[in-house]
């Protein structure tokens, strides 16, 4: 028989592990198969790419989230996204807002520890995994997790919000956003690139996150500077018939002996995480025809952490809460 107070010690210790559960404070790290992953488990290994820019792929389908740097996959875990009635958008996101420790304004002044957010009031937080989407829009994650990835993003951070799992793989290419004819700008946007950091945490002069929006439908390039409106010119497209696509870029640095830019392409819901077909991500990029005026603000402005994001639907303003919203590629589930 176990003495009373051994059971009450049990019974306390057992009902703190649950609500460690139940607040995100996970099962913990493990080492298995991503499909292998129950409610709760995560796995972490930053040592395989340990600095550079880091982009967070949320899979809804799978209930899991994927952290990726310099295109190397560093992270999984599972999550629990919105639950009916209060879908979790999908789309492409940045982070622009980080709280240590927020509480929700709306929901009973509820905790929401290491909260990234990413569209309106939805953030990357610690949360409740039951194993399913129960959430009131947010993602959630497991605490530590949630402290981990809160220490590696950095000012426009993106995040994907897909139905499926996306292919991510890595480019280098003279300019992406150059075509071969626009050559004479490249020595200028390396001079600008070169000793830059990524963003900091917080807006500031020295901090601007970029974002690059290019909307086949618009025929208009879209630049947000901390989410803000910055550049906004119309281009040129060659074969404008056939569609652009989505596609996500990120800019993770330059080579400086090659005088090429290093990219990780993120191939938007392709339901599996293989690599994408690069001569296909560098194609599309080589039919835009952007003004001079427009590179040469791009090329002072332009540092590690910057996205580009290529898009068939239109990218207006509409599209967009605060500025924070980038690309809405999906309707809303639940």
């Amino acid at each position: 028989m176990i003495p009373k107070t051994s059971r009450r010690t049990f019974l306390a210790t057992a009902s703190a592990a649950l609500i460690a559960a139940g607040a995100g404070g996970a099962i913990g790290q493990v080492t298995k198969p991503v499909e292998q992953l129950k409610p709760g488990e995560w796995s972490w290994y930053p040592e395989r790419s340990t600095s550079g820019p880091v982009a967070v792929v949320v899979s809804l389908s799978d209930q899991l989230a994927f952290v990726y740097r310099n295109g190397i996959r560093i992270g999984v875990t599972t999550v629990s996204s919105g639950r009916k009635g209060y879908g979790t958008p999908t789309g492409v996101f940045t982070v622009l807002r980080k709280e240590k420790m927020h509480h929700s304004s709306k929901y009973n002044n509820a905790a929401m520890p290491d909260s990234q957010f990413f569209f309106g009031g939805c953030a990357l937080h610690a949360g409740g995994l039951p194993g399913y989407p129960s959430s009131h829009g947010c993602v959630h994650l497991p605490r530590e997790f949630a402290d981990l990835l809160f220490s590696v993003t950095h000012n426009g951070t993106p995040v994907i919000v897909t139905n499926e799992r996306s292919g991510v793989g890595t480019l280098r290419h003279t300019g992406l956003v150059m075509t071969e004819s626009d050559l004479a700008q490249v020595e200028k946007m390396t001079g600008h690139i070169q000793g830059k950091s990524l963003p900091m945490d917080h807006k500031g002069e020295d901090s601007a996150a970029l974002s690059i929006i290019v909307s086949g439908a618009d025929k208009k390039l879209i630049v947000l500077k901390n989410g803000e409106d910055f550049i906004d010119t119309p281009i040129g497209i060659t074969n404008e018939r056939i569609p652009l696509g989505t596609h996500v870029y990120l800019l993770h640095g330059m080579d400086k002996r090659s005088g090429h830019y290093e990219w990780t392409a993120i191939g938007l819901g392709t339901g599996h995480e293989s690599h994408v077909d690069q001569q296909k991500e560098l194609a599309v990029t080589a039919r835009l025809r952007i003004p001079t005026n427009a590179y040469n603000q791009i090329a002072e402005n332009i540092h590690p952490g910057a996205t580009m994001m290529l898009t068939d639907l239109p990218a207006h303003p509409a599209t967009r809460t605060n500025g924070d919203f980038v690309i809405m590629r999906d309707a809303p589930i639940g």
